[in-house]
């Protein structure tokens, strides 16, 4: 009896290894096509900057959002372009973003002074 029992589960065993394998793994979830060049700008206080984040404190909502630096980020105060370092902690700022495939956003440009007071209400 042990004999027919073990029978009958071997190629139930081995049909339940092999279902379910299709070779093909779907892709990761991207950005739109359509927006991949779309720029949006955030305005906020600067909070921290690294070498590879930026974080602010948005003015509307009192978010922390924080954005992606690479070497093509470029930083500019009162209209020169200066290091990273020459924006101090606590200014507030405007962040130009693009959105990478990954749905990350990527600062394209920090801007700190004038420009990147808000409006007077």
């Amino acid at each position: 009896m042990l004999r027919w029992a073990v029978l009958l589960l071997v190629p139930v065993m081995m049909f339940g290894q092999h279902r379910g394998r299709s070779g093909s793994v779907p892709p990761p979830p991207s950005a739109s096509p359509d927006f991949k060049d779309v720029v949006a700008t955030f305005a906020g206080v600067l909070k921290n900057v690294t070498k590879k984040e930026i974080t602010i404190d948005v003015d509307e909502s009192h978010e922390i959002m924080t954005f992606r630096r690479t070497k093509e980020t470029k930083f500019t105060s009162d209209g020169a372009e200066v290091k990273a370092s020459g924006i101090d902690l606590e200014s507030h700022i405007t962040v130009d973003a693009k959105q990478d495939p990954d749905s990350k956003l990527r600062a394209v440009a920090v801007k700190a002074g004038p420009d990147a007071r808000p409006a007077a209400k």
